[in-house]
C-alpha cells in the first residue's frame, strides 16, 4: 500500500488528536505571518492577475489552529483591501476562492466545521459572501488544479514528508536493511542512507515545484514552511532530537520482547529535515520560481511548561499526533500506548539531562517567474 493511502495526522479533536497537539506548527506559522501578509498584499495590488478572482490554496492543510489562522488572516487582509478600494471608489475586490488540500484520509469534516464556525468567515458584504471555501483532496506531489489558476500557494509543515519511503534503504536483494537499528539518518548510518534520504527529498520537492509551476500564474507567490535543520549542518550526523528518543523507545520495546528487532530495522521515518541552503539549491535547479526570502527559525516544544514530566507527556502527544498512523501500519495497534509511554519517559530523561529540545523550521518565499512553464 502506498504511503498516501494510509498516512495521516491523528483525526478528531480529542486529547491525542493533531488538532490539539500542533502548537509547534502554530508557533512556526506565526513567525511567518508577516511574510504571508506581504505576499497577499502584493498580489492584491497587481490588478492584471485578478480579473477573474483570486485563487488561494493551502496544501497539506491538515486540521487544527494553523489552517484556521491561515483562513482568518487571508480573509482579514482581503477585507482590509476591500475597504481601501471602496473608500477610493475603485470597485470591489475580486471574488476570493480558498482551496483546502490534503490527502483523502485527512479529517476534512472537522476542518470545514471549524472553518465555517469562524466569525470572520460568516461576514458578508451586501448579503453576498466574498469568500468561497472548497476542498481539494489529493497528493500535492501530483497536479491538483487547472493551469495558471492559482495566485498564492501556502504549505506549512507538510513538504518535508516524502511521497514514498526511500527505496535505497534496502539492499539490492531486498532482504538486508541498510539502516539497521535506526529510524532516520544517524551517526551510525552509512552515507548511502543519507544519500537515499536527500535524493528522495530532492525528487519530491522538484516534482512539487514542477506541478505548481503549471498551476501558479505568472508572478504568483508561494510560502512554504518545512521541518528543517540549522544551516551548514551535516545531515549524516545531525538528527532531530525527537527521533533520537523515538529510537530509544523502540529499542526498549525490542529488549522487552514486545517488538521484533527486524520490525525496527525496516522502519524509517519518511521525511527529511532540509537546510535552507538545500531548499534554495533545489529551487534554483528547477528554475521556475525566484526566491524572495528564506529563513531558519528555532523554537521549543511546550517551552512554557516548567514541570519536566508534564512537558514530557506533551512532547509524547505531539509526536504521536503526526506519527501514529505510521506506527500502526508497521508495528500494529498493540504497541501504540506502550511506545508513546516509553517516549514520554525518554523525553523526560532528555530534558532532565539539560539537553536542548529545539525544533528547527525553515521557510522559503517564492515568486513564479514570467515565462511559460515547460514541465
Amino acid at each position: 500500500m502506498e504511503l498516501k493511502e494510509f498516512f495521516h495526522m491523528n483525526d478528531g479533536d480529542g486529547k491525542l488528536s493533531y488538532s490539539q497537539n500542533s502548537s509547534v506548527q502554530k508557533e512556526a506559522w506565526l513567525m511567518n505571518q508577516y511574510i504571508l501578509e506581504n505576499a497577499i498584499q502584493s498580489i492584491l495590488s497587481d490588478e492584471e492577475n485578478l480579473v477573474e478572482g483570486l485563487n488561494i490554496a493551502d496544501l497539506g492543510c491538515g486540521v487544527g489552529p494553523v489552517p484556521l489562522a491561515f483562513v482568518t488572516l487571508v480573509i482579514e487582509i482581503v477585507r482590509k483591501k476591500y475597504k481601501e478600494l471602496k473608500c477610493n471608489n475603485e470597485g470591489p475586490v475580486p471574488r476570493i476562492q480558498i482551496y483546502m488540500n490534503d490527502l483523502p484520509s485527512n479529517d476534512f469534516n472537522l476542518l470545514f466545521r471549524d472553518i465555517l464556525n469562524l466569525e470572520v468567515f460568516k461576514r458578508k458584504e451586501g448579503g453576498v459572501p466574498l469568500f468561497l471555501l472548497m476542498g481539494a483532496p489529493g497528493s500535492y506531489y501530483e497536479r491538483l488544479f487547472p493551469s495558471n489558476s492559482l495566485h498564492f500557494v501556502h504549505a506549512s509543515y507538510t513538504l518535508h514528508w516524502f511521497s514514498q519511503p526511500p527505496k535505497a534503504l534496502n539492499s539490492e536483494q531486498g532482504a538486508v536493511p541498510i539502516n539497521k537499528g535506526n529510524v532516520y539518518i544517524s551517526e551510525t548510518s552509512s552515507e548511502v542512507v543519507a544519500k537515499a534520504y536527500m535524493t528522495q527529498f530532492e525528487q519530491d520537492f522538484t516534482n512539487f515545484l514542477n506541478c505548481r509551476c503549471q498551476e501558479v500564474v505568472s508572478k504568483g507567490r508561494m510560502l512554504l514552511t518545512f521541518r528543517g535543520r540549522p544551516s551548514l549542518t551535516n545531515p549524516l550526523i545531525w538528527q532531530p532530537w525527537e527521533l533520537i528518543i523515538f529510537t530509544k523507545a523502540l529499542t526498549c520495546l525490542v529488549s522487552e520482547g514486545l517488538i521484533e528487532e527486524e520490525k525496527v530495522d525496516t522502519f524509517n521515518f519518511p521525511y527529511y529535515c532540509a537546510s535552507k541552503e538545500e531548499l534554495e539549491s533545489i529551487v534554483k535547479k528547477q528554475g521556475s520560481f525566484a526566491i524572495k526570502n528564506t529563513k531558519t527559525m528555532a523554537h521549543h516544544v511546550a517551552h512554557e511548561i516548567e514541570d519536566k514530566w508534564t512537558r514530557s507527556k506533551i512532547i509524547s502527544k505531539f509526536i504521536r499526533a503526526f506519527s501514529e498512523s505510521l506506527i500502526l501500519r508497521h508495528f500494529g495497534k498493540g504497541v501504540l500506548d506502550l511506545l508513546y509511554d516509553k517516549l514520554a519517559h525518554y523525553a523526560f530523561q532528555h530534558l532532565n539531562y539539560g539537553r536542548s529540545a529545539e525544533h528547527y523550521t525553515v521557510a522559503i518565499s517564492l515568486i513564479k517567474k514570467q515565462y511559460i512553464c515547460k514541465f
